[in-house]
């Protein structure tokens, strides 16, 4: 009984830990918050994919983002384009596009989709804090 006990502690603990590491937004998707995506822009073999407007996308964005209107009609077809063994960092204005955008990927087998958590607005907020 101890034994049990003590495993559905460390199972708890283990849970709680991993999820601290990333949350999930409502369709399930990885999404992370401005620091430790900044990390994984560092890192090699990552995209960086900002799915908002032409418009948005002129009036600033993320280092070496690639445009990728999520609402341009073009998507669709451009994501399935793309290298399924990469690690894709997408991002929008607050969130709800990229979402959209990164469960379209996941559903199509992209297996490394990681988004931002609020958006750019996110990003701006927590720049703006240190």
């Amino acid at each position: 009984m101890k034994k049990q006990s003590f495993l559905i502690l460390m199972l708890a603990a283990a849970t709680a830990l991993w999820m601290g590491c990333k949350s999930t937004s409502e369709m399930g998707n990885t999404v992370v918050k401005s620091q430790r995506f900044e990390k994984f822009m560092h890192q090699s073999g990552t995209v960086v994919l900002d799915v908002r407007t032409p418009k948005e996308y002129s009036e600033g964005h993320l280092p070496n983002a690639t445009l990728l209107d999520y609402n341009g009609g073009a998507f669709d077809s451009a994501y399935r384009q793309l290298d399924k063994s990469k690690t894709y960092l997408v991002y929008c204005r607050s969130g709800k596009r990229s979402d959209k955008a990164a469960s379209k990927m996941k559903e199509a087998g992209f297996n490394h989709v990681i988004q931002l958590k609020d958006g750019i607005q996110g990003w701006k907020g927590a720049t703006e804090k240190n």
